[in-house]
């Protein structure tokens, strides 16, 4: 089994600044920025681009290097936090509706 006890409240901390970081650049748009580039594209480009990188996530999933999965899973979760902040649905909405689902299951030691 994966060593997953390494991730740390630091990782956790990590995805609310980027998910205030993608908020951040929805509202000042500054030039240069690729994250204001897709939110000009809009969402359906957005979402396509989501699309994208889970098929990507896939076929790297079936190559032997886990570097290459690692690197595309950053890739759609990255995406797919921009897609979510340019609906404005928050992650923990996200978070919230896992653990609540999960609560219905035989885990729920999980998250408690």
């Amino acid at each position: 089994m994966a060593d997953i006890k390494t991730i740390t409240k630091k990782d956790y901390k990590f995805l609310k600044e980027l998910e205030e970081l993608l908020y951040d650049r929805k509202d000042a748009m500054p030039k240069g920025s690729y994250t204001t580039s897709m939110y000009k594209k809009g969402l359906d480009k957005i979402a396509q681009k989501v699309g994208e990188e889970a098929v990507e996530t896939v076929i790297a999933s079936k190559n032997k290097k886990n570097k290459e999965t690692i690197n595309e899973a950053a890739d759609l979760l990255f995406h797919l936090m921009l897609l979510l902040s340019e609906k404005e649905i928050p992650l923990h909405k996200v978070v919230k509706e896992l653990r609540k689902r999960h609560g219905k299951g035989n885990h729920k030691h999980i998250g408690e």
